[in-house]
């Protein structure tokens, strides 16, 4: 029976994709879909000191781990799930790490008809450097108000053409790319992640940053809270408690009228806050018994 010559790029493949398994204690997924190569290069060139980024065949990868005996391996299972066209992110950097990575690394590429608007599209004011002809009904259509000054279009003031969520139509499109502007945010987002052993599905990869960074600054300041209220001293909550104490014996020493240097002047700005208020009391009785 013949046997079925493998091409010399697969062998080449499957040995290189060896090498980044062996190498690297993370690789992650991402799903292609919408993904345009510009995108990809200029995330390569951002990304290449920490991630190494690959798109190769599923069925390629499978094969990879199974040459390397990771076959019945968690990593077995990670390719195995693996569907639909991907690109491979191999690194040293945990997955939650690296999806703030590539949050922190998305480019602007141009608007295509369909795409959904990432955040507000302006054009600007200003000459664009087109000549007068049938693109000016273009504008017009996306209500962009132009004149014609020095032989060349001028956009008439700044327009906001697209709000986030709303989707690109052709002709907005068209202008857009005309212009030159690149207003969409675009980046990867995981669908899968290897660690160390264990497989991150979808579900555990997503959350939302800010809110994390919100949730992260009430925490912090509940137990700046609770180390003041319990008087429990720490290098960091030291100062803190002191400048606490500081307001409270001014307080106090204004209160009582305790005069001492450092307390003089809330003593007295506190006798005068209170006579202001008597003042206005006495006034409001003799207004009254007029």
């Amino acid at each position: 029976m013949p046997t079925r010559k493998v091409a010399e790029w697969k062998k080449v493949a499957v040995q290189e994709l060896q090498h980044l398994l062996e190498k690297y204690p993370v690789i992650a997924a991402a799903d292609l879909t919408k993904v345009r190569s510009s995108q990809i290069h200029e995330l390569r060139k951002r990304l290449r000191d920490r991630v190494t980024m690959l798109v190769t065949k599923n069925n390629l990868l499978r094969k990879s781990v199974e040459l390397s005996d990771h076959e019945g391996s968690k990593l077995g299972e990670f390719v195995k799930d693996l569907q639909g066209s991907n690109i491979l992110l191999f690194t040293d950097t945990n997955p939650f790490s690296l999806i703030i990575l590539l949050e922190k690394s998305k480019v602007r590429v141009p608007a295509k008809a369909g795409d959904v608007a990432t955040n507000e599209i302006m054009v600007p004011a200003g000459n664009t450097a087109l000549a007068p002809g049938p693109v000016i009904s273009e504008f017009g259509e996306v209500k962009v108000p132009t004149r014609i000054e020095g032989g060349s279009i001028w956009v008439a003031k700044d327009t906001v053409v697209a709000r986030q969520g709303d989707v690109i139509t052709p002709k907005m499109a068209s202008v857009l790319s005309k212009l030159g502007l690149k207003p969409m945010e675009a980046g990867l987002t995981l669908s899968a992640a290897f660690d160390n052993g264990s497989i991150l599905r979808p579900e555990e990869l997503s959350f939302d940053i800010n809110a994390y960074k919100s949730d992260l600054h009430q925490a912090l300041s509940d137990a700046f809270a609770l180390a003041i209220a319990a008087d429990y001293i720490t290098p960091e909550v030291a100062p803190r408690m002191i400048s606490k104490g500081l307001k409270e014996g001014l307080a106090l020493a204004a209160a009582s009228g305790f005069l001492e240097s450092g307390a003089v002047e809330h003593v007295f700005r506190r006798a005068i806050a209170n006579a202001t208020v008597l003042n206005q009391k006495i006034g409001d009785i003799d207004s009254g018994n007029a």
